[in-house]
């Protein structure tokens, strides 16, 4: 490759970076327009642990802002603590037995796992199989992925 290509190569990519970065710039909506109009979508597809998941939703940003607070700060509370985001990565690839858990997460005792376990089936986030054996439930495998997704772009945000 010349010299020439490398300089052409190397613009492209900074222009693609810099559209990316504008195209996530709010805009102001123009006058007279509803502020409800729009969507929010996430999904995609994803191999995870043996199985295959796809996921497309679309939310009203309008309508998503006049969901109560309560019971979405209630998940994002679940899901915020380190050893609980753990415990979710862990079981996006399938179920896992408290000793599993407990072993992959280096957890003191059984005792801090189940508490965590506890907050997290509160939030719906996780269910138990059967006896000390917990998974995540279908229907939250893409949201606890677009979660992290989410909280990644928040603190790549922050850097630049």
């Amino acid at each position: 490759m010349s010299t020439a290509d490398d300089r052409l190569s190397a613009l492209e990519a900074r222009v693609a970076e810099l559209e990316a970065r504008l195209s996530t710039r709010p805009h102001r909506a123009a006058s007279g327009t509803p502020e409800d109009t729009g969507q929010l979508r996430y999904g995609g597809d994803a191999r995870l642990g043996g199985y295959e998941w796809t996921w497309d939703v679309v939310r009203s940003p309008g309508e998503l802002l006049k969901l109560p607070a309560g019971p979405l700060a209630a998940v994002l509370q679940a899901a915020g603590h380190p050893a609980r985001f753990e415990v979710l990565r862990s079981l996006l690839t399938g179920p896992r037995t408290v000793t599993e858990l407990q072993s992959e997460l280096e957890l003191k005792s059984t005792g801090q796992l189940y508490h965590h376990l506890k907050a997290l089936s509160g939030a719906g986030l996780v269910e138990q199989t059967e006896r000390a054996v917990y998974r995540l439930p279908a229907q939250v495998v893409f949201p606890v992925l677009a979660l992290a997704a989410a909280a990644y772009d928040v603190t790549q945000a922050r850097r630049s």
